[in-house]
């Protein structure tokens, strides 16, 4: 349990009721703070176990700004906010918090957000225990593994997999070295599966970088401390010499995490680089800065072993891959294989799981797949489709009813929750399910048991629950369709699978897939897409995602009687809806104004009262006004 709390809040009564409130129930309160100065100095006193943050703070910083100095000290915190509306979710979201209580709230939601932020603390702090015990074991496996550099190297560069996102990695033994034969870049190119790029090879592909190369060992020798390059587009040119571009231009990197190693006599060097900017971020830096000493004594195992073996000087080869870790996930693409990964970490855990998706790509056979690689894979996988049971009977449905127990129950019925017993219940559109139902949902994740409607037995289950949905629960829980606790319970391990738009580089796999499972189906040989087609198939959007994608490819081949698809009938373009564009806090904020303003406007300046922008807005004056001082916008009402 999380006992000590820092309340930051710039309301005097408030926050003494939360103070009153937190002593009365055990908790032992370390101090209420006005300002974020101010809860930075509270903090260095006494370290809390948890915080308590009101968005809106006096001063020039907000509860925002200090929620991103409280992630980066792996400190938990809860939101206070007395609004709710979408905007103001969707930029404190970023940050990564443990719950949100809204304003005004009782005694009961303040001990339920505490015990939800515990829930999660502790699942959370559980899976890391897990991850860091793999990872040791793995980083010594390397150590006894064969006398082999580079099966080393790979075994290193898998062991990173599910800890940073990285599409290659570089490993230098020598940064004092006068040329570049120390030097290997592997590239990502399936899961768990690598191509070596020996340091004569990359002065061959990036043609004559020596120097600019030399300058990058230079900029790394001058930084002996863990550094993040977040756009390698704005680094110096005299400090990294052509190096940063020819990555840029030649594997389409823009961002690194470089990991220096000392030794007595030489300065060793591992970076990881991704081709997305800002792609490393503090839980990136911090995991890599408790892993250094390991990393370290691998290092210099390798390096003793010697030079490497001459017949693996040469570049091309794949080295590493195996089966998919999940049946029927087809691809390789960066995210994808990123998604995997995440997988790979939870699926031996009973962490409940959060699938986020648009509809169509492929969120069943994720769960699915999870249940597959769990302890629990010979017990039942049982799959629920919230959406397509009706509100009237979801409840039956789930928990079971006993006989007599309304009009129509001529029986007893067992529920989806018991049959699943032992096994693993996959949830699909869990935003669908009514409100009143959510209530006994929570029940069952908090407490493992359930009632059938009539029943008065109380009933154990012992069951893992996977959940997803193509909805923004955020959304929902601000709109008042989704219980904030539920989605806290929900959402302790979340994985976002991407739409097929993001991952085009697996298109042509997915292709060849269906075209092979078709041909089996029929007893026929597989048919094949001309180039031209899979061309057109690559640049189409795909809305429906790879269901659309499927079901397109099994209707091409039914029309077509040749063994080659010279010709595919797409969807319409007018069909296709344009996907909005990933939106950062300033962008939000510039909306947020916008709106403010554009209300203010039709008000002709009055903030308060029928006409009012607060009434238009749909916010208190309060609200309205904190807003506009946040914003800095100045507005004068104008008399008609």
């Amino acid at each position: 349990m999380l006992d000590k709390i820092l309340i930051v809040e710039d309301q005097w009564i408030e926050a003494n009721d939360l103070q009153i409130i937190l002593e009365k129930s055990g908790f032992v309160v370390t101090g209420i703070a006005k300002s974020v100065a101010q809860a930075l100095d509270l903090i260095k006193e006494d370290r809390p176990e948890m915080v308590l943050l009101d968005i809106f703070l006096k001063g020039n910083q907000t509860g925002i700004d200090l929620a991103k100095i409280l992630g980066s000290q792996r400190i938990p915190f809860i939101y206070l906010t007395a609004n709710s509306d979408g905007i103001t979710l969707e930029a404190a979201k970023a940050t990564q918090p443990y719950g949100f209580l809204v304003k005004p709230y009782r005694e009961r939601d303040i001990l339920v957000a505490l015990d939800i932020a515990s829930y999660r603390y502790e699942n959370q702090r559980e899976i890391i225990n897990r991850q860091e015990k793999w990872l040791a074991n793995m980083l010594q496996s390397i150590i006894v593994a064969s006398e082999n550099q580079q099966d080393k190297l790979i075994l290193l560069a898998k062991a990173f997999e599910p800890f940073i996102p990285f599409s290659h990695i570089m490993i230098d033994f020598n940064l004092k070295h006068d040329n570049m034969t120390t030097a290997w870049l592997y590239e990502r190119v399936g899961y768990e599966q690598y191509k070596a790029i020996s340091g004569w090879d990359l002065l061959e592909q990036l043609s004559s970088i020596s120097k600019g190369y030399m300058k990058y060992r230079k900029y790394n020798l001058m930084r002996p401390q863990i550094n993040v390059i977040h756009n390698l587009a704005d680094e110096n040119e005299e400090e990294t010499g052509a190096f940063f571009s020819k990555l840029r231009n030649t594997y389409d990197l823009v961002s690194c995490l470089n990991i220096p190693i000392q030794f007595k006599d030489k300065t060793a060097l591992v970076s990881f680089f991704t081709n997305k900017i800002n792609g490393i971020n503090n839980d990136h830096i911090e995991f890599a800065k408790s892993i250094h000493s390991s990393l370290k004594n691998v290092i210099e195992n390798i390096i003793d072993i010697g030079e490497m073996n001459s017949s693996l000087k040469s570049s091309g080869g794949m080295i590493g891959g195996k089966t998919p870790v999940v049946d029927g996930v087809i691809g390789k693409s960066q995210k994808l294989l990123q998604v995997l990964a995440l997988v790979a970490q939870v699926a031996p855990v009973d962490t409940t799981v959060l699938i986020s998706g648009e509809t169509g790509v492929g969120k069943e056979g994720l769960a699915n797949g999870i249940h597959q690689l769990s302890e629990r894979k010979n017990k039942p996988f049982i799959k629920v489709n919230c959406a397509a049971i009706p509100a009237s009977l979801i409840e039956a449905e789930l928990f079971g009813h006993e006989r007599g127990s309304y009009t129509g129950a001529t029986e007893r019925r067992i529920g989806k929750f018991e049959q699943a017993q032992g096994g693993t219940i996959f949830l699909d559109e869990v935003g669908e399910i009514p409100l009143d139902v959510q209530s006994k949902l929570l029940r069952v994740l908090q407490e493992k048991e359930l009632e059938r409607i009539g029943g008065r037995a109380t009933i154990k289950v012992d069951i893992r629950i996977i959940a997803a949905t193509n909805r923004n629960l955020y959304m929902e829980v601000a709109a008042g369709r989704f219980r904030i606790d539920l989605y806290y319970r929900l959402n302790v391990f979340p994985i976002l699978l991407p739409p097929l738009r993001e991952r085009r580089d697996d298109i042509p796999l997915l292709v060849d897939y269906f075209l092979q499972q078709m041909a089996d189906a029929a007893g026929e040989k597989q048919k094949k897409l001309s180039p031209e087609v899979m061309q057109e198939l690559v640049e189409h959007p795909w809305p429906g995602n790879i269901r659309e994608l499927q079901n397109l490819i099994e209707r091409q081949v039914l029309m077509t009687d040749s063994p080659i698809i010279t010709s595919i009938d797409l969807p319409e373009d007018e069909l296709v809806v344009k996907q909005p564009e990933k939106r950062t806090e300033k962008s939000i904020e510039a909306d947020e104004r916008s709106r403010i303003e554009a209300a203010l406007k039709k008000a002709n300046g009055k903030i308060s009262g029928t006409g009012g922008a607060a009434s238009l807005l749909n916010l208190t004056p309060a609200i309205l006004s904190s807003k506009m001082k946040k914003l800095g916008i100045v507005w004068k009402y104008k008399f008609q």
